[in-house]
């Protein structure tokens, strides 16, 4: 299973690609589209033309930008507005600062989120912001993550509702038992939170309901059933990064509950 998943995953990796641009030249590029809706000349790229040529180098690529830095260049221009106000009500500059600064066009968070929603409905890229080059590695990190489990957990929740691929008379178990096995993991999985990787893992212990519940019975006074169904081990994406976890104890109180209980009335919580 590991096998077939490790190329999947790589394939899926080769086709993202991250750009990244920092707040500078971000600022440069969103000042230049606003220019350019105003009407007015300008020979710097802006932001969209910028996704533009990436897209046009790679036209089978999935695109992601991430922009750092940018909340920095918001929270000075706001400390610098402050400070310009504070100087015009007290008549004071204040220390350190510089009688004549250059002036330089500056952009809103209103500018920069419209020209986030242009490149998003123009060119399907989603433009993300991170603080420092960090967040930035962090950020990668968990994106690269979620594109390598991609495959293992695109099937985790297939054929959870027996009308979906089994037809509307549900799942089919022929004269000869075969199917049984896939009543009893669907069950399981009316369970809350319980996925197909849990209800595998409870199936290779007790691969039909009566070996549970004849297990449970033979130990009813000190419920020792439940305590090893709690530590039945569930292996999680079977792919290059897969881990072990433990049923734990609530999903084995459910299951303990669902298989021993007499209420017909009773709601697993």
């Amino acid at each position: 299973m590991s096998q077939l998943s490790q190329p999947s995953a790589c394939v899926d990796i080769q086709k993202e690609v991250v750009a990244v641009l920092h707040a500078e030249d971000a600022v440069c590029m969103i000042i230049s589209y606003i220019q350019r809706k105003q009407g007015l000349e300008n020979e710097h790229v802006t932001l969209t033309e910028w996704v533009n040529s990436l897209q046009s180098a790679m036209p089978d690529k999935n695109l992601s930008v991430f922009i750092v830095g940018l909340s920095k260049y918001f929270s000075k221009q706001n400390t610098a507005a402050k400070q310009k106000y504070r100087e015009a009500v007290t008549g004071q500059m204040s220390r350190g600062r510089k009688k004549k600064e250059p002036a330089a066009a500056k952009i809103t968070t209103l500018d920069a989120e419209e020209a986030f929603v242009e490149i998003q409905l123009a060119n399907g890229c989603v433009v993300q912001q991170v603080a420092t080059d960090e967040e930035l590695a962090s950020q990668i990190k968990h994106f690269t993550k979620a594109v390598i489990e991609k495959h293992s957990k695109k099937d985790r929740f297939d054929n959870v509702f027996s009308f979906l691929n089994e037809g509307t008379s549900g799942l089919s178990v022929n004269k000869k038992g075969e199917g049984l096995s896939k009543v009893w993991k669907h069950q399981l999985m009316q369970l809350k939170n319980f996925g197909a990787e849990m209800a595998d893992a409870v199936l290779s212990v007790y691969p039909s309901p009566s070996l549970l519940y004849e297990a449970c019975q033979a130990d009813s006074a000190n419920r020792e059933t439940e305590k090893l169904l709690s530590d039945i081990n569930v292996r999680r994406h079977a792919s290059v990064i897969a881990t072990n976890r433990k049923i734990g104890k609530e999903h084995a109180r459910r299951i303990y509950t669902f298989i021993t209980s007499t209420n017909p009335d009773q709601i697993i919580k």
